[in-house]
């Protein structure tokens, strides 16, 4: 699957949804490409108690659930469907899934397309092992 194919699926998986003043979802769609070469997407889930997550982690969490801790490529969007770069939380997840995931390339950029890898999104990993 190509970027611009990647960025397709994550703007589909976008589906806004308020559920009170407690619980939003589907403001944010990411998909990664795991190591196995399947694509996982997940959305944001917010909540007012703080037990919500990134839709970075969700897609990650579903392909932990698949064996899978490399992680190759990953696209993310807002509501509006541009690209996001992840948080510093998804950042720090990411990453101690598996030493590979440092290398894992990340689409900031549409046109012109551009590409930064986790390493360099991660100015002084807290573990000092990557």
């Amino acid at each position: 699957m190509t970027y611009q194919e990647m960025l397709a699926l994550a703007r589909s998986k976008l589906n806004p949804q308020n559920r009170g003043k407690f619980c939003s979802f589907g403001y944010v769609s990411a998909v990664i490409e795991g190591g196995n070469g399947k694509y996982y997407t997940g959305v944001n889930v917010d909540l007012a108690c703080g037990l919500g997550f990134c839709a970075e982690r969700n897609a990650a969490s579903t392909m932990l659930t698949d064996g899978e801790t490399v992680v190759r490529r990953v696209v993310c969007v807002g509501e509006d469907g541009k690209l996001m770069s992840p948080c510093g939380s998804c950042r720090e997840f990411l990453a101690m899934l598996a030493p590979e995931n440092a290398d894992s390339e990340f689409l900031l950029e549409e046109d012109p397309m551009r590409t930064v890898k986790l390493r360099e999104l991660r100015c002084y990993p807290w573990d000092n092992n990557g």
